[in-house]
């Protein structure tokens, strides 16, 4: 099973190289673009803390994974839609995100089931 902190550390590694490539690939640079760098570098930060088993951060990690998720998808227009650069990196972050909020439910729900801690006690 994989721990929500190599989850977390692959997606904020995600937003922030596909990020930062859309970025420097538009000529305009719109501030916009550093919407989902940001957000990765704050999810990286948050891994410590994940690690740690932290609950509140568990919990506003998959939050903010979701909202991020999500201001990059509505980014998409469907009705102009081709698979430019711009679009497949918006795809791949959305789809990263979506992903890894599947693995953070996921990992709750099994501990909520299991009820002793025993998921993450290899890493303790």
């Amino acid at each position: 099973m994989v721990h929500p902190y190599i989850i977390n550390t692959i997606n904020a590694l995600v937003l922030l190289v596909a990020g930062l490539i859309g970025y420097f690939a538009n000529p305009a640079k719109p501030p916009t673009a550093l919407i989902a760098p940001l957000f990765g570098l704050l999810l990286l930060a948050c891994t410590y803390h994940l690690r740690r088993h932290n609950r509140f951060v568990f919990n506003t990690v998959t939050a903010l994974t979701l909202l991020v998720g999500l201001l990059v998808v509505w980014r998409i227009d469907p009705g102009a839609f081709s698979w430019s650069r711009r679009n497949i990196l918006l795809v791949l972050m959305g789809l990263s995100c979506f992903v890894a909020a599947g693995f953070y439910v996921g990992t709750f729900i099994r501990e909520r089931r299991l009820r002793n801690n025993t998921i993450f006690k290899d890493d303790l």
